[in-house]
């Protein structure tokens, strides 16, 4: 039986630089590439593991605008030493952060 299945937010692939602060973590920032990015969320490369459903603030260079989005970890997985993948789902986002990524998503298409 062939599959319908469509995501709720379609996604795009970038390069884009972010911030990610992890709550809880007194580390400093760490710096992070979003690989994937779509208006619920994104997958970025991390040099570490951030740790499965942890919650943070990040903060995306996204064409030289910074965008700002609180999420929480939805997976991880590590491809190797020093390289993980991170699937991070946007809990809160404002709406002309959101629009802008919708924008690149569209324009993608």
């Amino acid at each position: 039986m062939p599959s319908t299945y469509t995501r709720r937010f379609p996604r795009v692939e970038t390069d884009a630089l972010a911030e990610v602060k992890i709550l809880g973590d007194r580390r400093r920032m760490k710096i992070a590439w979003i690989k994937v990015l779509g208006a619920g969320g994104c997958m970025l490369v991390s040099n570490d593991s951030i740790g499965y459903l942890s919650l943070m603030e990040l903060k995306i260079d996204l064409d030289g605008r910074e965008l700002r989005a609180d999420g929480r970890v939805a997976w991880e997985s590590r491809k190797g030493s020093g390289e993980h993948h991170v699937g991070v789902e946007f809990l809160r986002i404002g709406r002309s952060d959101r629009s802008a990524i919708e924008a690149l998503v569209a324009s993608a298409a």
